[in-house]
């Protein structure tokens, strides 16, 4: 370094610096930005050309001053011109890259799932700077940008336009139905959080209404089981009674044995609140022994005939005529009967 140049470096200890450069790194570091950003501030601060070498050598560090070093032996890094210098870090830093390989890079990028379009674009210009696109980069930047778009509806609408769509006018368009999109999702679930989904309250609608078919349909079997437990009761009180009177009496007995003591339910068809003398049942025919003088439910025979006509489906007709009246436990007792017989006409599934 010349005592000329000494001297011009200390004439300037007085004014005012714009910027400050730090040291290079060369783990992390890109060379060619780092040198773009040294000569804009040669040039802000009015830097000689004779002045540029000592500066760089100055601030570059002691890592990437070795290195020059070891680049220009055996002559010393004072000895070189400004633009060797940088020749030398570029070729081992930046070694020209093949234009194939940066090609089928460019042409494998896709945008990411967290990336937006803006920020894809900026990776597909970085990725066509060693491909040697020339005249073709913007041709080449369009159709790699609208094919390698994450969303599939802005990619429809790009397809939809003209063939002659230019680069910047399909980022345009991207951005903005990005945006569109962006702001129909916000006010979307703005909506859910205000209670304005109608979708949601549809649904817990009908899964309410199916709740309440079940509870309908586990009571309904309760009934059910509650008929058939009471109708069996009944059964092996009347067949105990009878039972005990001598055996099972005829057809044309059943009132004498009723009045005989058999107990306060009438054996016409288990009620206890008339006698077995005033049963409109009592010329009724049986439908399981076919016997007159009393219903299915009090037969004395059913509990014999249930394993045999278990196969096949039973009848629910009784012969004769009712009266239009009811009192109310017959109106009961004939609503559990009735479920009693529709459910048993099914097979098991």
């Amino acid at each position: 370094m010349t005592a000329k140049v000494i001297e011009r470096i200390l004439g300037r200890k007085d004014e005012i610096t714009v910027g400050k450069i730090k040291e290079f790194d060369i783990k992390s570091g890109t060379w060619s930005v780092y040198v773009d950003r040294l000569d804009m501030y040669f040039k802000v601060n009015k830097i000689a050309e004779e002045l540029k070498l000592p500066t760089l050598i100055a601030v570059m560090g002691d890592e990437a001053y070795e290195l020059l070093c070891n680049l220009a032996s055996p002559h010393k890094p004072a000895e070189l011109k400004y633009e060797r210098a940088i020749e030398l870090l570029h070729h081992h830093l930046e070694p020209t890259p093949s234009v194939l390989a940066e090609r089928y890079r460019f042409k494998q990028r896709r945008q990411a799932s967290e990336e937006n379009v803006a920020a894809y674009v900026a990776e597909l210009k970085k990725l066509a700077r060693h491909c040697k696109f020339k005249e073709g980069l913007n041709e080449n930047l369009r159709d790699q940008f609208v094919c390698g778009l994450r969303s599939d509806i802005i990619r429809q609408r790009l397809f939809a336009e003209a063939d002659t769509i230019s680069y910047t006018d399909a980022v345009r368009l991207a951005i903005s139905l990005e945006a569109a999109e962006r702001d129909a999702a916000a006010v979307e679930s703005n909506g859910r959080g205000n209670g304005g989904d109608t979708t949601g309250g549809e649904a817990v609608h009908v899964l309410g209404s199916r709740d309440g078919a079940f509870q309908r349909a586990s009571r309904g079997a309760r009934l059910v089981r509650g008929a058939a437990r009471a109708a069996g009761t009944r059964h092996s009180a009347a067949s105990s009674g009878r039972l005990q009177a001598g055996g099972r009496p005829q057809a044309g007995g059943r009132g004498g044995a009723n009045s005989a003591g058999w107990g306060s339910s009438c054996t016409g068809w288990g009620a206890t609140a008339h006698s077995y003398s005033e049963c409109r049942f009592r010329n009724y025919v049986c439908s399981n022994c076919r016997q007159p003088g009393h219903l299915r439910r009090v037969c004395p025979d059913r509990g014999a005939n249930t394993g045999k006509d278990s196969g096949t489906r039973r009848s629910a007709a009784y012969y004769g005529e009712a009266s239009e009246q009811r009192l109310p436990e017959e109106e009961r007792l004939t609503e559990e009967e009735f479920h009693h017989l529709c459910l048993s006409d099914y097979r098991a599934v």
